[in-house]
């Protein structure tokens, strides 16, 4: 089988590096339609089994953002056309209708409820729509929910060991323990009129420094200068073994509180945007993690959490993630049957 996998973004070539691994043992051709931004170019050349292709980037598209949705649609639908795939799949499907226009059958997996626009675009167009059992959200017939979370794919140690990342590349960070700070760029449609940590980050991470070293991993230009010090020099292919490593997270991205609770790090999580199940199922039933949609509480609540961690709280923070994975589906194969139609 042909099999043609849409990535927009840097955690979809993660949710599909491991199901396209299987894909390849199986004697299937995978290709992927990757998107010209650093990070991503850097995974896909980490992850040399991923045969991708990259379309240019005018510089016009930050000004035009619709031309850019047009210009990567048609990218998209050439592709189709040369490769030729029995099947398309991707996260979200935002560029993916030219595959129902084609005649080429349309996977999507999505876990964002709040995605209210690009379920309007892409979900007419889309044969099967996949989504986590925690989502919240009906999305009609096409819906087929599984026990399990994106991140899953990823981060479930039948596929992934962290144990020699740290060690080998960054000692240094061993040194003392040390706590995460994620903070976004804020400039996406959905984040309009939302917020995350706000004007309290710097005297935040002064006081946690006091307690960590402080590894500050910010998405574009969302690290003021006088954070600059703290700024993460890892490889963004090693993220989630340095993520694996820390002692406590503090986030305004929902990818990184997830991916924080499914390793067992203690983690509060500070955002406006609405709701998503699958944080507040991490939440609510596993104990993994503490979310807000306000700075002050937020911020108050961790400093609790951080005066109190502890080894015996370590302990059960890690428990509570392996009680997690063993409570859920294997992710990477239910991917990789749900895209070969196998039961």
């Amino acid at each position: 089988m042909r099999i043609l996998l849409e990535a927009h973004h840097p955690a979809h070539i993660h949710f599909w590096k491991y199901p396209i691994r299987e894909l390849q043992a199986r004697g299937h051709d995978v290709r992927m339609v990757g998107r010209k931004r650093d990070v991503m170019e850097r995974l896909l050349a980490a992850y040399p089994w991923i045969d991708a292709v990259v379309p240019s980037q005018s510089a016009s598209f930050n000004r035009f953002p619709l031309l850019g949705m047009l210009s990567r649609q048609a990218f998209v639908a050439n592709t189709i056309r040369k490769f030729q795939p029995d099947v398309v799949a991707s996260l979200m499907g935002s560029y993916t209708q030219s595959a129902k226009l084609l005649g080429v059958r349309n996977v999507v997996f999505t876990d964002s409820e709040f995605q209210h626009f690009n379920h309007r675009i892409a979900h007419p167009f889309a044969d099967e729509i996949h989504t986590p059992e925690c989502f919240y959200k009906e999305l009609g017939a096409k819906q087929k929910r599984y026990n399990g979370i994106h991140e899953l794919a990823f981060l479930d140690p039948a596929y992934t060991d962290f144990s020699q990342v740290l060690s080998a590349r960054y000692a240094e960070l061993l040194e003392r323990p040390y706590a995460i700070v994620r903070m976004s760029a804020w400039n996406t449609f959905h984040d309009i009129s939302h917020q995350g940590i706000g004007d309290n980050l710097e005297s935040f991470v002064r006081y946690l420094n006091t307690h960590y070293r402080v590894v500050i991993s910010a998405e574009e230009s969302a690290l003021p200068e006088s954070l600059k010090e703290y700024a993460a020099t890892f490889a963004p292919e090693d993220f989630h073994a340095v993520l694996a490593g820390a002692s406590f997270v503090l986030t305004e991205g929902a990818s990184t509180a997830s991916e924080a609770a499914c390793l067992g790090v203690p983690t509060v999580y500070i955002n406006s945007t609405e709701p998503r199940g699958y944080l507040q199922m991490l939440e609510e039933r596993y104990g993994l993690l503490r979310g807000f949609s306000d700075s002050a509480s937020g911020l108050a609540v961790a400093r609790e959490l951080v005066e109190s961690l502890n080894t015996r709280l370590y302990s059960e923070w890690r428990d509570h993630a392996t009680k997690h994975i063993e409570e859920s589906i294997d992710v990477v194969a239910y991917i990789v049957n749900s895209v070969l139609q196998e039961s």
